[in-house]
């Protein structure tokens, strides 16, 4: 089947001026319209998170970290910290983390957000500045989701399968609501890393978890044997043509090699935690990540083991529990058992069928 190459442009082409237009209109609003929803849904999960502990989140305010951070707020009563990096005119994260503090705030718990790269020594400084004296012990998560998708030099730029999907102009997610809203099928390109692209991913994605342990061990806050030290991972297959041969995959490695690191100098209990491609801004700007979280999305549903990423925050308070001793939390067990179908699916996919294929996720919203 011969299919048409298209741009993959940032959130789906939406228009810059109106977007921020609309963000400043009713960015907070929705934000806050958002939170109270998925509220109502959260319960308690048992953590062991002691009192005098608190969970510094590197992310927070979007995506599965901004679930964790709400499970951990009002589902688990924790104390939260979180570095964020957004720009407040452009991108919804300066309201998400608005709204989870005020909403924090009104029941007496601990939110604080910082809005700056959390790979700067001044900023990690400051944030346990804020924390020693405060807290006994602290735990880490780190979700930094900001790398270079494209492909190592040695591979070359290819084309890789994927559909235009329109994006809300507010929330900044790809939006399966409705079938208007998937476009296309068709071809995107897939561009060759440069040094800078590289290096800039391996020290978001890669080294950034070390960074944190390090100071946060010499203030006496990593306590061995009970704090654990974790990183949002995707367990890529090894013959993916984007995820597998670029800069996303080396940061990965870099970060398990990180993890083993912290636990043998520091005693943390290290913790890497598998989810599946959800439809989320980050996996918007992969090629291929939209095909991959919507016919995946659209299996599980017919197999009635989709998770949200509300449940995937839930399912991640498994690490915090009693008994939990393993370095690997799987969330994406039923994900990886859909991929042969997706395969499947993904060579049978063409403007013809476009729209039915993706038909269990109309109305998500």
């Amino acid at each position: 089947m011969e299919l048409e190459v298209f741009r993959k442009q940032p959130l789906g082409g939406i228009d810059r001026r109106a977007m921020v237009s609309a963000l400043s209109q009713d960015g907070l609003r929705v934000a806050r319209e958002l939170l109270a929803a998925q509220r109502r849904a959260i319960r308690p999960m048992g953590t062991r998170i002691a009192p005098d502990a608190a969970v510094v989140i590197l992310g927070g305010s979007n995506g599965i970290t901004r679930a964790v951070v709400a499970q951990l707020l009002f589902g688990e009563r924790a104390s939260v910290y979180a570095v964020h990096y957004d720009s407040e005119k452009m991108q919804i994260g300066c309201h998400h983390v608005a709204a989870l503090v005020e909403a924090a705030q009104a029941e007496g718990l601990t939110a604080r957000f910082w809005n700056a790269d959390a790979t700067k020594p001044q900023v990690i400084e400051e944030v346990i500045a804020e924390l020693r004296g405060k807290h006994r012990a602290v735990h880490l998560v780190n979700g930094i989701a900001s790398g270079a998708t494209k492909r190592y030099a040695e591979h070359g730029p290819t084309r890789v399968r994927d559909i235009d999907v329109a994006f809300d102009p507010i929330l900044q997610i790809p939006d399966f609501d409705r079938p208007e809203n998937i476009r296309k099928v068709g071809l995107v390109d897939v561009e060759v890393a440069t040094e800078a692209d590289i290096e800039r991913t391996n020290r978001l994605m890669g080294t950034s978890s070390l960074l944190w342990a390090e100071p946060l061990a010499a203030a006496g806050l990593l306590v061995r044997g009970e704090s654990v030290v974790s990183f949002c991972d995707y367990d890529y297959e090894p013959n993916d043509p984007v995820y597998a041969m670029g800069p996303l995959a080396g940061a990965k490695k870099l970060q398990r090699e990180t993890m083993d690191q912290i636990r043998d100098r520091f005693g943390a209990r290290t913790v890497r935690i598998c989810y599946p491609a959800v439809a989320t801004t980050a996996l918007g700007a992969i090629p291929g990540g939209l095909l991959m979280y919507g016919l995946t999305a659209q299996i599980l549903k017919e197999r009635g083991q989709y998770q949200d990423v509300m449940e995937l925050g839930a399912g991640t308070m498994k690490m915090f529990t009693e008994g939990f001793d393993a370095d690997t939390l799987r969330l994406d067990e039923a994900y990886q058992a859909a991929l042969p179908e997706f395969h499947a699916r993904e060579g049978q996919l063409g403007p013809d069928n476009l729209r039915e294929a993706f038909r269990l996720l109309y109305g998500e919203r």
